[in-house]
């Protein structure tokens, strides 16, 4: 028997699944992505686990049009952030990387919602993280999201941990009037 806020997350993957409007169903997946990994992270606190009912169907429901469709979406932003890494795009990659890795070890292999060309999207966004190690501005281990389990290494991959504040927020925050404003 599915526990309530299992019905709700079920009511909302339902609603979402046959969207085909493209902003609809991805702003919906998102809201509904961070809705799994509340219940996942309340479930791992307190010791307790998705009913067996509940996982069949959010698994069989993620895999419909609107909900795969969003799920792919999360993965190309996971892997947009993942190349501004050295920037400000490294925290941004990290929890959506984190996201769609509570879905695929919990309801839908990565293999079943992705080209087969895209099967090794996950490892190259780790790559990209492995290889701009030494640039990344670190996350302070308090920012880290208290719901992060020791398995997403990811948000611990920046390597120099003697930035100083000023370099960091110089690379976080690279960004300038000008380069927005067409007049200048």
């Amino acid at each position: 028997m599915t526990t309530d806020p299992e019905r709700k997350i079920l009511t909302l993957l339902e609603n979402n699944a046959e969207i085909s409007n493209d902003s609809d169903y991805r702003e919906e997946f998102s809201y509904i992505t961070d809705k799994i990994v509340s219940l996942w992270a309340k479930n791992r606190e307190e010791g307790t686990t998705w009913t067996p009912e509940f996982q069949e169907q959010a698994s069989e429901l993620i895999r419909k049009q609107g909900n795969s469709a969003g799920l792919r979406y999360l993965l190309s932003e996971c892997e947009m952030y993942a190349l501004r890494s050295r920037r400000d795009g490294f925290y941004h990659s990290c929890d959506l990387r984190s996201r769609i890795q509570v879905i695929v070890e919990n309801f839908v292999p990565f293999k079943e919602f992705v080209h087969p060309d895209d099967i090794e999207t996950l490892e190259d966004i780790e790559d990209t993280y492995r290889e701009a190690a030494e640039d990344i501005p670190p996350i302070p281990h308090d920012e880290i999201p208290s719901w992060v389990p020791e398995s997403h290494w990811w948000w611990r991959v920046p390597t120099r941990h003697d930035m100083s504040r000023e370099e960091i927020e110089e690379r976080l925050y690279d960004y300038h009037p000008e380069d927005w404003n067409p007049d200048h």
